[in-house]
C-alpha cells in the first residue's frame, strides 16, 4: 500500500512536470505566427498507405489485456509485428493513436499491452504483465481464424517512456528460448525511463544480432537521459554498427514550437479513444501530430524497422547522417533542428536535467558517458 501511495505521489508530480514544456511553447510562438513547420519542402503529398482499414480487437483481462490493430482493404495473410508499449498510465492507445494507424496502414500488425490497470498495479508488475499479455496476442494472432498472421520472423519492440525501459527488458527476457517470445529484430526505446529502477533483467542478455535505437529529448524534464544512456551502454552484446543513440532537439522558431520534451512522441486519433486513462483529458489535449511525429519518430522508427526486418546494421543503412535525420523545413526555409545521432555516447551532449525531476534516483552505480 506504501508503494501504491508513493507511485501516485510520483505521478501527480510528474504529471504537472510535462506541462512545463507546453506553457513554454506558448509564449515562445507568440511573436512568430508567421512561420509553420511542414514536414518537407517543397510540399509533397502524404504517405500512400498500402491499407486502408485499421481493423482493433481488444482482449485478455485487467492489467494482462491488450489490444491488436491489424492491417484491412486489402487483409494480408501474414505482416510482421510492432509490439508496441505505452507510457506510464498512458493505457488508452487513443494516446498514440496516429502512430499506431500509421504503423498498420503501412502493413504492420501492432500489439498494444495494457500491462497496467491505472492506479492499483504497482510498478514491480509491468514487466511480468506486459511479457503475458504479449505472448499471448501473439498466440492469438498464429491461431486466431480472423487475424492476420504474425510473421515472427520480422518483430520490432517500439516503447516510450516506461515502455521504452520495457522493450528493452523484454528483448532481453526474449533471449531465453524457453520464454515463448520471439526475438525483436530492433528494439526501439524513446525517452524512456523506469518507475523504480530494476536491475533485472540483465540488458547484456539482448542478442548482438539486435538493432537498438534510443532517443532521449533535450527538453525532457521528466526522465532526461539517464536511463536512455544506461540501456545503450548495458546492451554491451550488441555492437556499435547496430545501435544509435538520438537527441532530439527543440526549435522555436516557429509557431506552433517543435519541443523535445517527454510527450513529444505521443499522437493522438481520436478514433482509437477507449475513454481510458486517469489523466485522459489531459494526455489527449497533448498529442498534436507535428513535423517532429511524421518525419521523426515514425520516419526513423520506419527506416530502423526496414533496417532490421533486412537484416542489415546501421552502418550499412545510414550512408547520409544529415539525410537521416532531416526533419524538413519551416515554412519561411529555415531548416528544422534536426537530431544528433552517434554510436558513441561521449559524442552526444547531454540534457539540462540528466536525471529528470525525480523523487526516486535511478541506480547510481551504472557507469554511463
Amino acid at each position: 500500500m506504501a508503494e501504491t501511495r508513493r507511485t501516485i505521489r510520483l505521478v501527480t508530480g510528474a504529471m504537472v512536470i510535462t506541462m512545463l514544456p507546453f506553457m513554454s511553447q506558448a509564449r515562445a510562438g507568440e511573436d512568430k505566427v508567421c512561420r509553420s513547420a511542414v514536414s518537407n519542402r517543397p510540399a509533397q503529398a502524404g504517405p500512400i498507405y498500402l491499407h486502408r482499414v485499421v481493423m482493433r480487437y481488444e482482449l485478455g483481462e485487467g492489467p494482462r489485456s491488450y489490444w491488436l490493430f491489424e492491417p484491412a482493404e486489402p487483409k494480408p495473410e501474414r505482416a510482421p509485428v510492432v509490439v508496441f508499449f505505452h507510457g506510464w498510465f498512458a493505457v488508452n492507445p487513443a494516446f498514440y493513436g496516429a502512430w499506431i494507424d500509421h504503423l498498420v496502414r503501412s502493413g504492420r500488425t501492432v500489439v498494444f499491452p495494457r500491462y497496467q490497470n491505472d492506479v492499483d498495479t504497482l510498478p514491480r508488475e509491468f514487466l511480468p504483465n506486459a511479457i503475458a499479455a504479449t505472448r499471448d496476442a501473439l498466440g492469438v494472432l498464429e491461431t486466431g481464424a480472423k487475424h492476420v498472421r504474425p510473421d515472427l520472423e520480422r518483430v520490432a519492440f517500439i516503447g516510450h517512456s516506461a515502455g521504452g525501459n520495457l522493450a528493452a527488458q523484454i528483448a532481453a527476457v526474449a533471449s531465453d528460448p524457453h520464454s515463448g517470445l520471439p526475438q525483436p529484430k530492433l528494439v526501439a526505446a524513446l525517452m524512456p525511463g523506469e518507475v523504480f529502477p530494476s536491475r533485472e533483467p540483465s540488458l547484456d542478455r539482448i542478442p548482438a544480432s539486435t538493432l537498438l535505437l534510443v532517443a532521449v529529448g533535450e527538453d525532457d524534464l521528466l526522465v532526461g537521459d539517464l536511463r536512455g544512456r544506461q540501456i545503450f551502454a548495458q546492451a554491451g552484446a550488441i555492437p556499435r554498427s547496430r545501435k544509435r543513440f538520438l537527441l532530439f532537439r527543440s526549435d522555436r522558431h516557429g509557431f506552433p514550437p517543435l519541443i523535445a520534451e517527454h510527450t513529444a512522441p505521443t499522437g493522438v486519433n481520436r478514433r482509437l479513444d477507449t475513454g481510458e486513462g486517469v489523466f485522459r483529458v489531459f494526455q489527449m489535449s497533448l498529442g498534436e501530430v507535428n513535423a517532429l511525429d511524421r518525419a521523426g519518430f515514425w520516419r526513423i522508427a520506419d527506416v530502423a524497422v526496414e533496417t532490421a526486418f533486412a537484416g542489415s546494421t546501421f552502418d550499412e543503412a545510414i550512408r547520409d547522417e544529415e539525410r537521416f535525420t532531416h526533419l524538413g523545413f519551416w515554412s519561411d526555409g529555415r531548416k528544422v533542428n534536426p537530431p544528433l545521432i552517434s554510436d558513441n555516447l561521449s559524442s552526444i551532449p547531454r540534457v539540462n536535467f540528466p536525471n529528470g525531476i525525480r523523487v526516486i534516483p535511478w541506480d547510481g552505480t551504472v557507469k554511463v558517458n
